[in-house]
């Protein structure tokens, strides 16, 4: 009988952990966005190792995926999310095994800092979001992060115009429509949805609270990956809201929307992407400005 992925890491013996690298937390209006490559982790030790991160519910969860590579994934997306966290308390004063979390009314997680009565930092939040290839972590403090993923060469089996009078608001409909070249039409239909998707889940209260007909994303004039929030049936956008829109790994499309920081007078919003294989290697790929 075969065994399974997740039931080979648990078996695995207790190890002493490596200490993460300790970063100072975002600054106003800027993410940390995090990723880690799936197929760069072959490791069955390393794997291990990252299984005794997991809470009990956790390793559940991950059991439930059906197949190796679903289980892999879901086991590197909470050890990025656990390791992620852990690095931006002082002196790594949280251990990234002994973080809890909760859930918001609307199923949003969020870091339970309850049982860290010492822990003065500022409000952190976190976004995960993740493929079959790449997995993703945004990290904000004071104000809410969502983050969306996907494939470049995602492809789309209906017609796009068709799929876009369905799901999206009638100025993008009209923008996609002048589009003439199918493969230029079918990555802009993916770039909005994956902004689409970061807005949704920087608001954490669910795919109801904000139908992708209701609002339009629309890219502002004269930036490289700056996208602006309009709502229907208004001449005018919502400033209250950044975007950005980067690529990653040359594979895929990564939004990110953060909400702007009023006390921070409408600053622009710095994004700062680091590669990472937990408690291995880490490295400084990009920082980008978008207004």
């Amino acid at each position: 009988m075969r065994t399974s992925f997740m039931s080979q890491m648990q078996r695995s013996f207790s190890i002493e952990l490596p200490k993460l690298v300790p970063l100072q937390l975002p600054s106003r209006m800027e993410t940390h966005l995090w990723y880690v490559l799936p197929d760069e982790v072959k490791s069955t030790s390393l794997l291990k190792h990252y299984s005794q991160l997991l809470s009990p519910s956790e390793k559940d969860k991950v059991l439930q995926m059906r197949g190796d590579e679903l289980q892999k994934n879901a086991l590197l997306a909470r050890t990025l999310v656990r390791t992620t966290i852990a690095r931006y308390q002082t002196n790594n004063a949280v251990d990234p095994r002994t973080l809890m979390f909760k859930k918001n009314m609307y199923g949003k997680p969020e870091v339970d800092w309850q049982n860290y009565k010492n822990c003065n930092d500022p409000p952190l939040h976190f976004n995960i979001s993740h493929t079959d290839s790449l997995v993703a972590c945004g990290v904000t403090v004071h104000v809410p992060v969502g983050i969306d993923l996907e494939d470049k060469e995602r492809k789309i089996k209906h017609d796009v115009l068709t799929l876009a009078e369905r799901f999206y608001s009638t100025d993008e409909v009209k923008f996609l429509s002048t589009i003439p070249d199918p493969e230029v039409q079918r990555k802009e239909f993916i770039k909005l949805w994956t902004l689409k998707e970061a807005y949704v889940k920087a608001l954490g209260k669910g795919f109801s609270a904000a139908p992708f007909n209701t609002f339009t994303i629309q890219s502002t004039a004269g930036t490289n990956g700056g996208y602006n929030l309009c709502k229907e049936k208004t001449e005018e956008c919502n400033r209250d809201w950044k975007f950005g829109l980067l690529e990653l790994a040359g594979s895929h499309y990564a939004a990110i929307c953060t909400e702007n920081d009023q006390a921070n007078g409408g600053a622009p919003m710095r994004v700062i992407v680091r590669k990472t294989i937990p408690f291995v290697e880490d490295g400084l790929i990009s920082e980008s400005i978008f207004l």
